[in-house]
């Protein structure tokens, strides 16, 4: 088996790259004084708006959706005529940036991620629910809205592959595309770990479950500074 890409295949792989242009999210098509938009994103009712019924507090909002034309290209197109407040939700989810290219240019890594080869095709769901996975994760800077997008890449990939481990049910099969699924799954629960670390910044939770005190000692719960030396 050989264990190497040729100076042919990897400059063929260059090309066809090049050949991919950025994303950039279009303004719909208007016809007849109205603006055509597929599955249009309804307002959410109070009831959908809460996590549940264990954290009643905290609410939750539905995350940006964008169409997708073509399964087969990277056109990104508008759900509403507001082009603005499209791009203002993704400024949003992508790390509440500034920069309307820093969201564009990740919403374009997450499409060439999603249809990685000029023949693959990506579906206007799965990319909608990927940007659902960011915006899930609630990344506040460019920095964190990266790893999310990572995290996406490598989550959805894993599952191509585990999907390609099943399609002969043959040994083969299973140990290369499943193995490539489980180091993918791997990655990923390492980042969202590195995504957590990052977000708590240097706190760290101790969680103290058990307290012995045997007869005739003494002890405290909580925080003890030691007195200044006077």
């Amino acid at each position: 088996m050989r264990r190497h890409i040729s100076g042919r295949e990897a400059t063929y792989m260059a090309l066809e790259n090049g050949k991919r242009l950025p994303v950039l999210i279009e303004a719909p098509a208007v016809t007849g004084g109205s603006t055509a938009s597929a599955r249009e994103p309804v307002a959410p009712s109070a009831a959908e708006t809460t996590i549940g019924p264990a954290v009643p507090t905290q609410i939750r909002t539905r995350p940006p959706r964008v169409r997708k034309p073509a399964n087969n290209s990277d056109r990104v197109v508008a759900t509403s005529g507001d082009l603005e407040a499209q791009r203002a939700a993704l400024r949003r989810a992508f790390g509440n940036t500034l920069s309307d290219e820093f969201a564009e240019v990740m919403l374009g890594k997450l499409v060439s991620v999603l249809r990685p080869g000029p023949y693959d095709t990506l579906d206007e769901a799965t990319l909608n629910a990927a940007i659902a996975l960011i915006a899930s994760v609630n990344p506040q800077t460019e920095m964190e809205a990266l790893i999310a997008v990572q995290i996406a890449a490598t989550g959805f990939a894993g599952l191509k592959f585990l999907r390609q481990s099943q399609h002969h049910m043959d040994e083969t099969y299973i140990d290369v595309y499943g193995g490539y699924a489980a180091k993918l799954f791997r990655l990923q629960l390492e980042m969202i770990q590195a995504l957590d670390r990052h977000q708590r910044g240097s706190k760290q939770t101790v969680e103290v479950r058990h307290v012995h005190i045997h007869s005739g000692a003494q002890g405290v719960v909580g925080i003890i500074n030691s007195p200044e030396n006077s």
